[in-house]
């Protein structure tokens, strides 16, 4: 089903069990109903801080079944079906659709760097299953694909994406997007634009931090989209800036893992490769959440 995008959409982290074998479907069910009680707009299934690269085929269908299950109705669920071949692409992308997701995402393949008839390609297969168009998850740092404006509009007005995460870091590039008609909406993807491309145009955000700290990241789409208060999103934006800096410059997805616990939601690590973040960090985020006037999370069902 084709929904309209806007407002916080959380990149959400995949619970594993202790040893990071398994996800853990418990914590998983809780996070997105957190998600849903704390106002966000809508989750990612599977995309990069839900660790979808050393995730299975098989666990990434059953994280959508799961969100599906728990939040169908009650806010948009985008799944991330990128992989680094496309046979597994349009499988988790028929999977997703005949699942009941509202929307697809998806990172072009990633391993062997695409050419633009190949990634032209590989977006109109995707949008074929999906009935329409998709959101694109443009970050060329790790797909090796920095798309032209003039690209970008090409793939929208041939059908294949209508919005873009925009993880690029060329903010020029961004406004002239979202000042351009013909070009996919754009949908902040980078933590430090976050505020500045929501002032500028942008629809709305992906980003991980969302998913432990959801609440401050909507109010601060509140002040800057709907009440239009720049002021008070100023303020939101000097609370919300250190956590975010913390979280890149500790190891991103093993943080924002932190952050949960810290917060009384325990999600487990993250699965290896990566390490859990280590107690200096953790020190840091549990400050820097504090001075926020950042409690623990409300408990749900």
């Amino acid at each position: 089903m084709q929904t309209d995008l806007s407002g916080i959409l959380s990149a959400v982290f995949t619970p594993m069990n202790g040893d990071g074998t398994a996800i853990d479907t418990a914590a998983y069910a809780r996070l997105l109903k957190s998600q849903v009680a704390l106002g966000v707009h809508g989750v990612v299934i599977a995309g990069s801080t839900g660790e979808h690269s050393t995730l299975t085929t098989a666990e990434r269908k059953s994280l959508c079944e799961a969100a599906v299950a728990t939040v169908r109705g009650k806010t948009t669920i985008i799944v991330q079906v990128g992989a680094t071949s496309t046979r597994d692409s349009l499988d988790l992308a028929r999977h997703a659709m005949a699942s009941g997701a509202d929307r697809l995402m998806a990172v072009a393949p990633y391993y062997d760097r695409l050419r633009w008839p190949d990634l032209q390609h590989y977006l109109s297969q995707v949008a074929a299953i999906a009935n329409g168009p998709i959101v694109y998850y443009h970050t060329p740092r790790v797909t090796g694909l920095d798309l032209t404006e003039e690209q970008l509009v090409s793939l929208t007005q041939s059908g294949f994406i209508s919005h873009i995460k925009d993880s690029a870091a060329d903010f020029t590039r961004s406004v002239r997007l979202m000042l351009n008609p013909g070009a996919p909406k754009v949908i902040a993807g980078t933590d430090p634009g976050m505020m500045a491309l929501l002032a500028s145009g942008a629809v709305g955000s992906i980003l991980g931090a969302s998913t432990f700290i959801p609440e401050i990241c909507v109010e601060l789409y509140q002040a800057v989209c709907e009440k239009r208060d720049l002021a008070a999103a100023q303020a939101v934006w000097k609370r919300l800036w250190p956590i975010l800096n913390a979280l890149l410059l500790n190891g991103y997805v093993a943080m924002t893992k932190a952050g949960a616990e810290l917060r009384g939601m325990p999600v487990g690590a993250p699965r290896e490769p990566l390490l859990p973040a280590d107690d200096e960090a953790r020190a840091t985020l549990k400050r820097l959440l504090a001075e926020a006037g950042i409690g623990r999370l409300p408990a749900v069902d």
